[in-house]
């Protein structure tokens, strides 16, 4: 029961914060594109942005926005809590580049939420992390909720604790870091 709250309140956060902080950022000049890359990059749930990505992916895109724009429309997804469909977008920006170090935090974060093992979760994270991300606090954020769910709480504790010097002054990092009390 302490696992399935753990993972409830994982997920929760994960659905709320992470997702909207991972976007790609969108190089080339394709308004769709570039509307989807906002949508994913704010706070908002916005199930009509999908349509946007959706047009903007039948667009000539490069490859780059083409990966950029199937991690929003995922982001978007993930925050929709459409796993499936996030999932599927991850996996489609990993098919034009397999290394993509945001694509892999993204679906190590989704599946996690999604109730996946931690381990194979915590290995994409790490991948991701190890690729120089664009917002590298998401994934110590997220490796800190696989910690956590795990038990693993010193290592969740420092996860969150990087996240936090990442980006001082992050919600969620701070929210997670308020549940911990150190002792010299």
């Amino acid at each position: 029961m302490l696992a399935r709250s753990l993972l409830i309140l994982g997920s929760s956060l994960l659905v709320a914060t992470a997702a909207q902080a991972q976007s790609v950022t969108i190089i080339g000049s394709n308004s769709e594109a570039l509307t989807c890359y906002r949508a994913a990059d704010s706070d908002m749930r916005r199930a009509d942005a999908l349509e946007e990505c959706a047009i903007a992916l039948e667009a000539d895109l490069t490859n780059h926005d083409r990966m950029a724009t199937f991690i929003n429309r995922g982001v978007i997804r993930f925050r929709l809590e459409d796993t499936t469909g996030a999932l599927s977008d991850f996996d489609a920006a990993l098919a034009i580049d397999p290394d993509q170090p945001d694509a892999l935090i993204n679906k190590g974060i989704t599946m996690l939420a999604g109730g996946a093992e931690i381990g194979a979760s915590m290995a994409l994270i790490e991948q991701g992390l190890s690729g120089g991300p664009q917002r590298p606090w998401v994934g110590y954020y997220g490796r800190g909720v696989a910690h956590e769910l795990a038990g693993r709480d010193s290592q969740a504790y420092q996860d969150y604790r990087r996240a936090h010097e990442l980006r001082p002054g992050w919600e969620p990092a701070e929210q997670a870091l308020s549940r911990f009390s150190v002792r010299g």
